[in-house]
């Protein structure tokens, strides 16, 4: 794919930027894999391709179509400078996911989800984030049934066509990640989340919203707080992964919040953001704009907006204020990607670095691939 930038998530190119501007360049270890037993892989060879041809000097290792796969078991792993990779993970993600869930996508099942989310959220703008999620030549289509739906935009370039305006996002793990190595190396206590707001607002344009992801450390409360000290920020966006439960998330809420599996559990729940809202009223910041995302389909839309009345009919201010969401097709199989270590030129050795929950997985079946 010659033009795949226009199909990579806005936020990837963002921090491919900032990476540049700030000469920020460590050697990172990526980890690819998806939440099921897959008996026949597909499309692993495609992505493989399509990595060594835009970062040929990176050293990729991974199974082949055709093999058996267990639940989070690596497909793949990519070695490589992170200016080389960071934007290459949407469309490399969307050959895999595309892949395993097959060529049938059903569009006007996409549509009936996306409505189903808009519907749901009712004022609050909902924004598209799922291109990983499906190959990449489906990204044209399926945002343009986000549009018809009332979707508010979308995080690629090639989508955002359909709102007359270029893709959107906040700030991804792996700039986190990335500015977090640096700061390792240089001997710099700056907290990272921190840091990344700092250098975020500092080379993105005026127009841009100083929205940062706040989950990469299971610190949701700490390391919002410590960007708002430092930085100028507009709002934050959680995405707690299912692996963690968000810092002082917990069930002893206001009783009278509808009960729900969303209410307190794993991931982004109604508890999480109940209590990253509510501090940040009590600390004065309650312009701090929120936004969720993480699996929200048109069911979680609808218990956080049930909360969200609650909130506001208690403290004058919204729960949270829009969603970011890939979840407009329930069968599809979604790969992910995620920074597990960097190479300490300090200490000559790859070193354990990742977000917490998602630590390596160590495979003897991953073969380098020439």
């Amino acid at each position: 794919m010659k033009d795949y930038q226009s199909h990579t998530d806005k936020y990837f190119l963002r921090s491919k930027l900032i990476l540049e501007k700030e000469d920020i360049n460590p050697l990172v270890r990526y980890q690819v894999f998806v939440r099921k037993d897959i008996n026949y892989l597909v499309d692993v060879d495609c992505a493989v391709r399509f990595i060594k041809n835009h970062a040929p000097e990176a050293d990729v290792y991974a199974l082949k179509d055709g093999q058996y796969c267990a639940s989070c078991e690596p497909i793949m792993k990519i070695e490589g400078r992170v200016q080389d990779l960071i934007d290459l993970e949407t469309v490399y993600l969307g050959y895999i996911s595309g892949g395993l869930t097959g060529p049938e996508l059903g569009l006007p099942i996409v549509y009936h989800n996306a409505y189903g989310i808009v519907r749901a959220a009712k004022e609050k703008p909902v924004f598209y984030f799922g291109a990983r999620h499906f190959a990449p030549e489906d990204d044209k289509q399926i945002t343009s049934m986000c549009h018809e739906a009332g979707f508010a935009g979308c995080s690629t370039d090639i989508g955002a066509k359909h709102w007359n305006s270029e893709g959107m996002g906040t700030v991804p793990h792996a700039l986190i990640l990335a500015v977090d190595a640096h700061l390792k190396e240089t001997n710099d206590e700056t907290n990272p989340t921190a840091k990344t707001a700092q250098l975020f607002d500092k080379h993105m344009p005026k127009g841009v919203p100083r929205t940062i992801l706040i989950d990469t450390y299971n610190r949701e409360i700490d390391d919002t707080l410590a960007s708002i000290k430092i930085a100028n920020v507009d709002g934050v966006r959680i995405d707690t992964c299912g692996e963690n439960v968000s810092q002082l998330a917990n069930n002893s809420m206001d009783g009278s919040i509808p009960d729900s599996k969303y209410r307190w559990c794993n991931g982004v729940s109604v508890s999480a953001v109940w209590t990253l809202k509510k501090t940040l009223v009590e600390r004065g910041f309650p312009e701090i704009k929120i936004t969720v995302s993480s699996g929200f389909n048109p069911e979680k839309t609808l218990a956080f907006m049930e909360a969200d009345k609650i909130f506001q009919q208690t403290f004058k201010t919204p729960l949270f204020d829009s969603i970011g969401t890939g979840s407009v097709y329930p069968g599809v199989t979604m790969a992910t990607s995620d920074i597990v270590a960097y190479f300490s030129e300090s200490k000559n050795q790859w070193m354990p670095h990742n977000k917490v929950g998602r630590c390596e997985t160590k495979s003897n079946r991953l073969k380098l691939v020439n």
